[in-house]
């Protein structure tokens, strides 16, 4: 069985104290994102979110230092790493409602628009042009398209992945922007476009935060490292955490979780 996308994890400030460590941002962003994409909170000992226990990927938060230095979108000094692309039925009126919890319009482009999050991560809603999708009583929630790397090589980041992941569909391949996909269509893409200017993130250094990170559900951990190393991947201190924290060849960390991790 190829890896799979498990979470996707927020970097964000710490919560308010240690006696209540998912309070204050990793809440805000696990609130924000459960009520944008139709999600709902499955575990309060580490927040995450998902549309039920049997689905993924799911959504986890608190993953930052104190002094967490988000993205600042377009700000080259504090650029972004990755980003969400996200389908919707009625792009105005989830833009309304993104707008009435939290987040900030970055920019809009026509086919799609790009926001911040609460705490700045920025994020794109795009139109779902698929007939049906409407659903009864109101839009339908957001659905997590693509994940988006920034890189300085788009085409060599494509190809670490897909040997990574087994995923070999490619529905874009430009020298600036490249997708990949799943044969069977599973959600979501993978997405590399090329950031002249990218400042990748240097883990553990809190200087330097990763913002979004990957835990891909692998079934023979060790077999899973040995081929992220074949291409291309480094291995990164270990900080306490269950599973194996490697860097891809353009240094954004990603996690091999296997079964009891």
């Amino acid at each position: 069985m190829e890896p799979s996308i498990l979470n996707i994890v927020f970097g964000c400030p710490e919560g308010e104290g240690p006696d209540n460590p998912w309070e204050g941002s990793p809440r805000e962003l696990a609130e924000f994102y459960a009520e944008l994409l139709g999600m709902q909170i499955l575990r309060e000992d580490w927040l995450v979110i998902g549309k039920d226990k049997n689905s993924f990927p799911r959504l986890a938060f608190g993953d930052g230092p104190s002094d967490y230095r988000p993205p600042r979108w377009p700000d080259p000094e504090h650029p972004q790493q990755l980003h969400l692309d996200i389908t919707v039925s009625d792009l105005e009126a989830m833009e309304e409602l993104a707008i009435r919890i939290g987040a900030t319009r970055l920019q809009d482009k026509g086919e799609y628009r790009s926001y911040a999050d609460p705490v700045g991560h920025p994020f794109c809603l795009y139109r779902d042009g698929a007939e049906g999708n409407q659903e009864s009583g109101g839009p339908r929630p957001g659905r997590i398209e693509r994940v988006v790397f920034d890189c300085f090589s788009p085409r060599a980041l494509a190809a670490f992945y897909e040997g990574l992941l087994g995923m070999h569909t490619r529905t874009l391949d430009s020298p600036d922007r490249v997708v990949i996909a799943r044969d069977d269509g599973t959600l979501p893409m993978l997405a590399f476009q090329h950031a002249p200017k990218y400042k990748p993130p240097r883990w553990p250094d809190p200087a330097h935060p990763q913002q979004l990170h990957l835990d891909l559900d692998v079934e023979d951990s060790e077999a899973a490292q040995e081929l992220a190393e074949r291409l291309g991947a480094i291995r990164l201190p270990d900080m306490g955490g269950s599973c194996p924290v490697y860097a891809d060849p353009a240094a954004h960390p990603f996690c091999l979780c296997a079964p009891g991790q």
